[in-house]
């Protein structure tokens, strides 16, 4: 059987978040095509639990410890050399840790010793320095890019109003180099979506390009349950995210006003884990309710009449909007939230660019009984065809084994 080496640093558990769901079911789909070797570091004391905890993801474990204790002065040490990289090069904390502290370049041959490997799928292009271990050996390393990171950078310093415009265009330019530059260093790419595929193949165009949007399970943890109690509308997501907490509170602020001058006893549930003090206050108004995390969150959903997602921001991929539309609920979204997701108008989601038609559009769901059983069935459809885990995990599996068959003979030439 192949062997492959998956580097990550998000873990596969516990699967709340997008990522770490993405990384456990990319493992779940590479173990029936390869031997998997999971390659992570951890603090000290967390190597014992993350090894046996990984023992049902993977076919070996590698869990090394980073080490970041010492005295004062070697923690104050770090965080100078982490501000001087930073302001440096225009990257950002994570990138000095990732490259330098979890898997610094010259750590690869005591970790992986003697071990040979077909492939090698490195998740978040940071450590991508460390990947040249693996190119002197003539092994292809594919990376996971999760998203285009530095237009997620961007939206992250755009709501800080406080940093310099001027600043602000030059860290997201020095980043965005430093970013398309990694790309280029790898055999492979992978992309989430549509629109980042194709600008991925512009940037890297001698680089072997896959394209693997965020799948689900949907013939058991995501199976179709749609059915609403009342007039409840959802926004779903990971409220720890400030981009997130900022879409709730446009739902709440913005749209639902809209919605209740027509039908006031409409509820909205604010459904996802670290809710804000902000959004948390909102529930001073009966008609909100903040749930915080819900380990089981599908008979929630299902009792929804729809989804509000007024995302704005054309980068990565929505997961949680296929994950309700997977359950049949219905979804009215801002055209960004679904960009290079092959998702159309009507097709289980309504689609408006601002609060006034979001609003239109929930009303209609709300109203007309017929449209909405419609369109529940469309969403579902939608997702099951698409966004299945063996159209998505599954297809890249199968896709790495025939790349990786071809073996080293075929790793690309640098530009």
């Amino acid at each position: 059987m192949r062997r492959i080496a998956v580097v990550s640093h998000v873990l596969p558990f516990p699967a709340s978040a997008g990522q770490r769901q993405r990384v456990g079911l990319t493992l779940q789909a590479l173990r029936r095509e390869f031997h998997v070797t999971f390659v992570t570091t951890v603090p000290p004391g967390e190597v014992q639990e993350t090894r046996a905890a990984l023992a049902a993801w993977c076919d070996e474990a590698i869990v090394a410890p980073y080490d970041e204790s010492g005295s004062w002065w070697d923690g104050w040490r770090r965080r100078v050399a982490t501000a001087i990289y930073c302001a440096r090069t225009g990257l950002r904390a994570s990138n000095y840790f990732l490259s330098q502290v979890a898997f610094p370049a010259a750590r690869w041959g005591e970790l992986l010793g003697d071990r040979e490997f077909d492939c090698v799928l490195l998740e978040y292009w940071h450590a991508s320095a460390s990947m040249q271990y693996f190119r002197d050996r003539g092994i292809p390393v594919v990376l996971d890019t999760h998203n285009v990171l530095w237009q997620a950078y961007r939206a992250d310093l755009d709501r800080r109003r406080w940093i310099p415009g001027w600043w602000k265009r030059r860290v997201v330019e020095l980043y965005r180099d430093a970013e398309e530059s990694a790309w280029r260093q790898f055999d492979g790419l992978i992309a989430i979506n549509r629109e980042e595929h194709l600008y991925m193949q512009r940037m890297a165009p001698r680089v072997r390009h896959f394209y693997t949007p965020m799948g689900v399970d949907v013939v058991k943890r995501w199976r179709y349950r749609w059915q609403p109690e009342g007039a409840r509308i959802c926004c779903y997501g990971g409220f720890g995210s400030a981009h997130n907490a900022a879409s709730a509170l446009q739902c709440a602020q913005k749209i639902m006003p809209i919605v209740w001058r027509q039908l006031p006893r409409t509820e909205l549930w604010l459904v996802g884990s670290n809710p804000p003090a902000a959004l948390q206050a909102l529930q001073a108004d009966p008609r909100i309710r903040v749930t915080g995390f819900i380990d089981e969150v599908q008979p929630v959903l299902g009792s929804m009449r729809l989804m509000l997602c007024p995302w704005k921001g054309t980068y990565g991929f929505r997961s949680r909007l296929v994950e309700v539309m997977a359950v049949g609920v219905p979804v009215v979204a801002n055209p960004d939230a679904v960009d290079g997701m092959d998702m159309a108008h009507e097709q289980g989601i309504l689609l408006a660019d601002d609060d006034l038609g979001l609003a239109l559009h929930a009303l209609r769901l709300l109203t007309d009984a017929a449209f909405a059983t419609e369109q529940s069935e469309r969403a579902r459809s939608r997702v099951a065809t698409r966004y299945g885990f063996d159209s998505t995990y599954g297809a890249l599996s199968q896709e790495l084994r025939q790349w990786a068959s071809v073996g080293a003979s075929r790793v690309c030439n640098f530009s």
